[in-house]
């Protein structure tokens, strides 16, 4: 494993073919003996290939029939320069861990911002289109009704010089 990234609990019990309460059991009694775990913000442990160490040689010594104290005091009082050695940077630099779930509904939820998204700019070209529409419409009857009326007009005062006239010769 990679010594610049922290591990669960999960990962490591795992990784070393024990459960999660073992190791939990393993790390609390390793702390009661002065061992120092790196923990995140929410106080949870976070393994390092040093750690990994100090398990595998805790694991090594109660597979050889050495008693759990003797095995802890063992793995506590070994200082080789890898145990509570130089702090390696924390997991929360740079990696982000998603379960499934967590990645399967980070998903879902982008794609339906990005539809909303989508379907929000179509509407407003949409409606952009139909005002467009909509104001040349309104211009094409404006000036075919200044048209009527102007034709109108014409035809009005052409009837009125027409009745003048039929006025004159009447009175002539």
């Amino acid at each position: 494993m990679n010594q610049a990234f922290g591990y669960f609990a999960k990962d490591v019990a795992a990784e070393l073919g024990i459960t999660t309460s073992s190791l939990r059991r393993w790390s609390i009694e390793l702390e009661k003996n002065g061992y120092q775990f790196e923990r995140n913000e929410k106080e949870q442990r976070i393994y390092y290939e040093k750690d990994f160490k100090t398990f595998r040689e805790l694991k090594k010594l109660l597979s050889n029939s050495v008693s759990f104290v003797d095995a802890i005091k063992a793995v506590t009082a070994r200082d080789d320069g890898t145990i509570n050695g130089v702090k390696t940077p924390s997991v929360y630099q740079d990696e982000i861990r998603l379960s499934k779930q967590e990645l399967q509904e980070l998903i879902q939820r982008s794609v339906k911002e990005a539809i909303e998204e989508e379907r929000e700019m179509m509407f407003q070209a949409f409606e952009r289109k139909m005002n467009d529409v909509a104001e040349k419409r309104d211009q094409l009857l404006i000036n075919e009704l200044k048209n009527s009326m102007e034709q109108k007009r014409l035809e009005v005062a052409a009837t009125k010089e027409e009745q003048q006239t039929v006025w004159w010769k009447f009175w002539k």
